[in-house]
Parts: structure tokens; C-alpha cells; sequence
């Protein structure tokens, strides 16, 4: 995409509130009820500045990783606050607070974004907000979802979208660690963020378990490398991928508001 994550979120801060100030100039032309209804749907604007905190705080918890495995002392620890911390359990824990990051921050858009373009029982539903995933990737999806945005959404991220949420899983709900098997080729610094071959199939069987599969990308031929050589790398590239992804929900739902509201008031 041309536009960064946040300079969507700043596009559609400023469409929400064109769209608002519509709603405004016109309201005696809806009855107050669908004018309620629509006024609600661009209060996600007021949200936008703490998600572009949240992209900044995800930045930062990325950096954090570069050149951990170089901070080792002779003990093979790193320096964690106050405390000598072996390096695989920093890595874990940095590894971990990235990731939770990024998927807070994506659940969070989806399930504001996801009001506007989703019908109203999966859009409005409160106790199972819209996800990025299972609603707009997965082929068992849900019925709700436009079928020009499932479709290219899917075809087009799903891999690398399904990757990074199988990562994530993996790390928040079986700390990378399942039966013996570690996803990290080994627990030492000399290892870096190698991952090893049974651990990255896991996260393959896991990306495929949500309905996606390796062809579902706009990337290079056989990407990504398996196992990766170098977790960040591949973090990156998922990062991109679904930040790309959650633009063009963001910019779907707020061009689909601007002129469904425009065709209602007779600004169209």
C-alpha cells in the first residue's frame, strides 16, 4: 500500500468527522433513529489517537528484539531492568509483548471498523467482535461479511495474516513451547531467533487450521524461507502485510459510510 497503518487511522479520523458534521447539517431530513444509528458508527474516530499510540508502542517493543542475542554476558544473560535474566526467557518475554501488541491493536480495529461493513449481527455483537482472521480470512467464515472484502482480503493476506496469528497463539496460549518441542532452534543466544523445523510446522499446521493456505499472498514465490532463519525478518513481513490488510478495511468501512450517508442526506 502507498499509506502507512497510521496515515489511514488520520484519513479516517478526518472522513468520520466529515461524515459526523453531514449527519449534522442534515439531520432534519433522517428520523432520529437512523440518525442515531449512523452517528454511532463514526465514534470510532475518537479511538484513533490511542491506536496510533498503540502503533507506536508496537514499534518500539519490535526494536527491542534487534541485537538481543549480541546483550549476553559470559552466563549467557541479558541485563532485564535490575536483573541477569537468561537470554531465551527475555526473548520469550519480549517476543511475547510484541505480539500481544500487535493483536490488540488489530482486534481493535477490526471490531470498531468491522460495525460499519459487517451486518449487524456480526458487526454489533459485543461479546464476539468482528476479527481479522475468523471473520474476513477464514473459508468458514461467518455469513456478514461483503464478498468483495472476504475475498480479496483473503486471497491476498491470508498467508502471511494466518502466519503472524498462528505465531501469536503459539507464544501467548503454549509460551512456544508444546510437548517437548521449542519453536527456537535452541535456548542459547547462539541461536538467536532461528526457528526450528518441527516448531515452524506447527505454526503452519496452526495458520492452516483458520482456513488459509500458501498461496493466499501477494509476496515472492516460496516465501516466506521455512523454518525461518531469523524470526524478526519474518515478523516484518507480517506486520507490513496485515497493517496493508487493516487499511483496507479501514478505508473500505469509512468509503462505504461517506457515501451511503451522502446518498441518504441527498449530498451525493
Amino acid at each position: 500500500m502507498t499509506k502507512s497503518l497510521e496515515q489511514r487511522l488520520r484519513d479516517a479520523k478526518a472522513e468520520l468527522g466529515n461524515v459526523g458534521a453531514a449527519l449534522t447539517r442534515q439531520a432534519a431530513r433522517l428520523p432520529s433513529a437512523v440518525e442515531q444509528q449512523l452517528r454511532e458508527l463514526t465514534t470510532a474516530s475518537a479511538d484513533v489517537e490511542h491506536w496510533i499510540g498503540m502503533i507506536d508502542a508496537r514499534t518500539a517493543a519490535r526494536r527491542i528484539l534487534d541485537g538481543l542475542e549480541t546483550q549476553v554476558d559470559g552466563d549467557d544473560k541479558v541485563s532485564h531492568g535490575a536483573a541477569l535474566v537468561r537470554f531465551q526467557h527475555v526473548r520469550l518475554i519480549y517476543v511475547e509483548a510484541y505480539l500481544s501488541i500487535v493483536w490488540a491493536l488489530a482486534d481493535s480495529l477490526t471490531g470498531a471498523f468491522g460495525r460499519i461493513v459487517c451486518t449487524p449481527e456480526m458487526g454489533l455483537n459485543a461479546a464476539q467482535p468482528a476479527q481479522l482472521v475468523s471473520h474476513f480470512m477464514s473459508k468458514d467464515r461467518k455469513k456478514g461479511v461483503p464478498n468483495v472484502v472476504y475475498e480479496s482480503m483473503r486471497q491476498t493476506f491470508g498467508w502471511p495474516v494466518g502466519l503472524f496469528y498462528a505465531t501469536r497463539n503459539h507464544f501467548l496460549h503454549d509460551g512456544g513451547h508444546v510437548r517437548t518441542v521449542n519453536f527456537f532452534d535452541g535456548p542459547t543466544a547462539a541461536s538467536g531467533f532461528a526457528v526450528s523445523a518441527i516448531g515452524w510446522t506447527r505454526v503452519e499446521e496452526r495458520a492452516r487450521g483458520y482456513g488459509v493456505d500458501s498461496t493466499h499472498h501477494r509476496l515472492a514465490p516460496g516465501w516466506p524461507v521455512t523454518p525461518p532463519t531469523d524470526l524478526r525478518l519474518l515478523l516484518d513481513d507480517c506486520e507490513r502485510e496485515t497493517d496493508d490488510a487493516l487499511g483496507i478495511l479501514i478505508g473500505s468501512a469509512c468509503g462505504a459510510l461517506k457515501a451511503h450517508v451522502g446518498f441518504v442526506i441527498s449530498e451525493d
